[in-house]
């Protein structure tokens, strides 16, 4: 079996252009690992799907590229403050049933590829416990983590739309062994839905996949926070790690900067990569590439 190194520090990487060019950017950026996200129908149906999914393979061997989670996404979303609540994820009654069928097919796709865990932000949950749409999205998601669990896969949840408390009863009542945390401490400040450092304590041990990620607070209540530089907002990402570490976790770190594009995003992302490093020296006690 290949010998995984202990927190293996990867980029996230969106294929929204051909799998060549995806794999050699993710290459030269420096790095062997990724989170694929948003493969489309042309990769995830029928035979143009098989023959692009080759090719994916071929590239990211090709580039010396490891896919170490798929992230999922959905059409129809929309991410601004007004209408999220009632289109993103899997949450909303409306999308509910078409979404799960496809997050299956995300599962049984990335499964071909060799890859263990899926992830994705499944919405604002409901706070009320009772109501009818918290219930019913339960069910969905237990039958969808049963399913993934058939397959010897791992679901995780995407951090930021919901309080600490929320997710943990939200795991707790879906009730299924194979669930775990893609944490982001950045979209918990930017949501305005909880501390990160509260959800390392609370619920660290079911973090499975970190976005290396960082943001400050609105400065003012209702308002949403803003992305940064890692290292210089608000969420603590060292000490965070550092006691994701103490609590032996060793999962892949992912880097994702969503403030800018092109040339300035490649440099936020260096930017990142160097603020890790110097922090996996410090925990592993040698030097890292």
């Amino acid at each position: 079996m290949e010998r995984i190194e202990p927190l293996p520090l990867g980029v996230f990487a969106r294929l929204n252009r051909e799998p060549e060019d995806v794999f050699a950017h993710v290459r030269e950026e420096g790095f062997s690992y990724c989170q694929l996200a948003a493969p489309g129908d042309d990769y995830l149906y029928g035979a143009e799907g098989r023959r692009k999914t080759r090719r994916l393979l071929n590239a990211a061997e090709e580039n010396g590229v490891t896919i170490n989670s798929v992230f999922m996404t959905f059409s129809g979303q929309d991410w601004s403050a007004e209408k999220g609540p009632s289109t993103l994820g899997l949450v909303p009654d409306e999308f509910r049933a078409e979404r799960i069928a496809r997050a299956c097919r995300y599962g049984s796709w990335a499964k071909e590829i060799g890859v263990e865990e899926v992830a994705a932000h499944v919405g604002f949950i409901p706070e009320d416990a009772d109501c009818d749409c918290y219930r019913g999205f339960v069910r969905a998601m237990r039958n969808l983590a049963l399913f993934l669990e058939s397959q010897g896969q791992t679901f995780a949840f995407e951090t930021g739309q919901e309080s600490v408390a929320v997710l943990a009863r939200t795991i707790n009542d879906i009730g299924v062994p194979n669930l775990g945390i893609n944490f982001d401490p950045a979209n918990l400040l930017i949501y305005g839905l909880g501390e990160p450092a509260e959800l390392v304590a609370k619920l660290g041990s079911l973090i499975t996949h970190i976005h290396c990620k960082d943001a400050v607070r609105a400065a003012t209540l209702g308002e949403r926070g803003k992305e940064t530089l890692l290292g210089e907002g608000d969420t603590g990402f060292a000490q965070l790690l550092r006691e994701l570490y103490s609590q032996g976790y060793r999962q892949p770190l992912t880097i994702e900067c969503e403030m800018n594009r092109g040339a300035e995003q490649d440099a936020d992302i260096q930017h990142a990569r160097a603020v890790i490093e110097k922090i996996k020296r410090e925990l592993l006690g040698k030097c890292t590439n």
